[in-house]
């Protein structure tokens, strides 16, 4: 679907339920506010909605949402499994030419937009005509400014000069990455402090060891795979705690749990969407992955529910950072 952004566009941005993330989501509304477009996003009941959008309810939900916000530009994002991603966007892309809510069809819609993991966003491309653009979440400001066909000019002062920055920021990193400079960086001597990587290590403990050798600051990577198979997520979360330990650049390892490890630790799952992150379900899993990721220290989320109990988990399983 051809588009090119005019003044008067209205910008509705949804997210399935079942999908927790909603940072992207978030920051394209501020970048869309700043730019002076009307922005519209969806509740936590519409978000139900748009799970299942050929459901004749919820397909009637999103009309209306669309006809009472004036929406012309229509955005879903769904960061979990691509080829899921791909079939919840197809889902609606039928729904919306059924309910002849297109402009093509004398509809109000004039470009629809995908946010997903790439190879999501690929399978839109390649299945989807009708997708305006997709955001595979690495697009700054400015790339995303020009998927929306927004005319950059639009764009505050200040906020102009924080993209020029960005840009620059990028090229650097580019340069960088293409001289291979960073092939060449070694691991810092961590371990020659008394506890490194045993029970007994803290976060304290290193941060002193850092500092009283001129060390780098600490280095810490967020992780947590999704799969649709529970134990393979599993296991390949721990091929990669396994994999940074070795790479020796890493501090600390912060475990991307899903939702549910968060909401429902420890009860049986059964049809429960998995929201996202590694499914950790068991003090036992948690205890693998700190023998995994040795010598990182560890640390999760907190816990949505049985917060002093879960706490307590953690201290004994991983020994949170």
């Amino acid at each position: 679907m051809r588009f090119e952004a005019a003044r008067t566009d209205r910008f509705g941005l949804a997210r399935p339920a079942v999908d927790a993330h909603t940072l992207g989501v978030s920051s394209i509304e501020q970048l869309l506010t700043d730019c002076g477009y009307e922005v519209a996003s969806v509740d936590a009941e519409l978000s139900e909605a748009f799970n299942q959008p050929q459901d004749p309810r919820n397909l009637r939900a999103i009309e209306r949402w669309i006809r009472q916000e004036r929406i012309t530009v229509l955005g879903l994002s769904y960061r979990l499994d691509p080829a899921g991603g791909a079939a919840v966007f197809a889902r609606l892309v039928h729904q919306l030419k059924t309910a002849r809510l297109l402009a093509a069809q004398g509809g109000p819609i004039r470009g629809l937009f995908f946010a997903g993991l790439p190879l999501a966003c690929t399978m839109v491309e390649q299945q989807n005509p009708e997708v305006s653009g997709v955001f595979r979440g690495d697009e700054t400001p400015a790339e995303t400014l020009r998927i929306l066909r927004i005319d950059p000019r639009a764009l505050p002062a200040d906020l102009a000069q924080g993209v020029r920055y960005d840009e620059d920021r990028l090229s650097f990193g580019k340069d960088l990455i293409a001289r291979g400079e960073h092939l060449q960086v070694k691991p810092a001597d961590r371990g020659s402090y008394e506890g490194f990587g045993t029970e007994r290590d803290t976060l304290l403990a290193r941060l002193r060891h850092h500092a009283e050798h001129g060390l780098p600051p600490l280095m810490r990577a967020h992780v947590g795979p999704y799969l649709p198979n529970r134990d393979q997520a599993v296991q390949l979360f721990l091929q990669w705690c396994r994999q940074l330990a070795a790479s020796g650049h890493l501090d600390v390892l912060s475990v991307g749990t899903s939702q549910l490890s968060q909401s429902h630790f420890g009860e049986d799952w059964g049809a429960r969407a998995n929201g996202g992150g590694v499914p950790l379900n068991s003090a036992e899993e948690f205890a693998a992955v700190w023998e995994a990721a040795r010598p990182m220290l560890v640390r999760t989320y907190a816990a949505t529910r049985n917060i002093p109990e879960l706490a307590r988990m953690y201290e004994r399983t991983i020994h949170i950072a």
